[in-house]
């Protein structure tokens, strides 16, 4: 049951590219309509938690909150913002590639902070994992829809998103369920954010847009939805098989771009697709030998 929820949660966040365009367009900010996000999916889950169990609502220690600091505004935040602006930046396939080199850095972060060994075959994730960024971005092929800004920031989005996983199974080990983490992993992030934008321009904006059937589902389908599925997937399952079965989202999010935005599909952007998700497999694989 942890696998499917994480490959929800993996379908759910390749959705982000679509929703992405569409706000683009309107004119907002990758910032205002992350902070709608964060208001939205913060209200729904007080509320669920109101209703179900208002125990999850309690902190089991104040200095806990550092970890919903992490997955709120070092992780959710970041990653989103920086995935987000990644798309409007270079492309749908692009930007879900990029994201997807988290593992790679996490790995990098053990061995500079946790002093673990350099192997052989962690040699040849990185590897697998630059080459595949090189073709995916279209490098070799003479230019593509990329900045170098583009690659940076997209890069970043992977940063993030691997803090999630690290700061969310430190939230469980002390004893937090899927629907505190996500609680307040919002909650974190909507307080940050409400110094990022003007809150009420921006809900005022979205009323006489008449967009909030768009809000609420970019909220739901992209946050609430994903977020749950994930957190709770990872009670069952390493943070490390957890990152591998959610890389359904990039090949989502390739092919959303390929089929609804018609973005290039060439040889060598697929075979660096395929190049970066083999290195996370080959990544985890070597981690449960270990």
């Amino acid at each position: 049951m942890s696998y499917i929820l994480v490959l929800i949660a993996g379908v759910s966040w390749g959705l982000i590219g679509i929703f992405t365009k569409a706000i683009d367009a309107l004119g907002f900010t990758e910032m205002q309509m992350l902070f709608v996000k964060g208001v939205l999916a913060t209200a729904l889950l007080f509320l669920i938690i109101f209703l179900k169990d208002r125990s999850q609502l309690k902190l089991k220690n104040w200095k806990d909150i550092r970890y919903f600091v992490g997955t709120g505004i070092c992780s959710f935040t970041f990653f989103s913002w920086a995935y987000m602006k990644a798309i409007n930046l270079t492309s749908l396939g692009v930007a879900a590639v990029l994201l997807y080199t988290a593992p790679t850095f996490v790995m990098l972060f053990s061995i500079l902070l946790f002093h673990e060994k350099m192997t052989k075959v962690k040699g040849v994730v990185l590897g697998m994992t630059f080459l595949g960024c090189v073709l995916v971005t279209g490098l070799l092929e003479g230019g593509g829809a990329f900045t170098w800004q583009g690659i940076l920031i997209g890069l970043g989005s992977g940063i993030g998103y691997a803090l999630y996983s690290i700061f969310g199974t430190y939230a469980i080990k002390a004893g937090y369920g899927s629907l505190s983490i996500s609680f307040y992993t919002f909650l974190m992030a909507t307080i940050f954010m409400v110094f990022c934008v003007e809150p009420v321009a921006v809900l005022r904006q979205i009323t006489t847009m008449g967009q909030w059937p768009l809000a609420i589902s970019f909220s739901l389908l992209t946050t609430v939805v994903p977020y749950l599925c994930y957190t709770k997937g990872l009670s069952g399952l390493p943070a490390s098989q957890a990152s591998v079965t959610a890389t359904i989202e990039p090949v989502v999010a390739a092919i959303l771009g390929i089929v609804v935005f018609h973005e290039s599909a060439s040889f060598l952007k697929i075979a660096g697709i395929i190049l970066v998700l083999s290195s996370v497999v080959v990544m985890n694989k070597q981690g449960t030998k270990s």
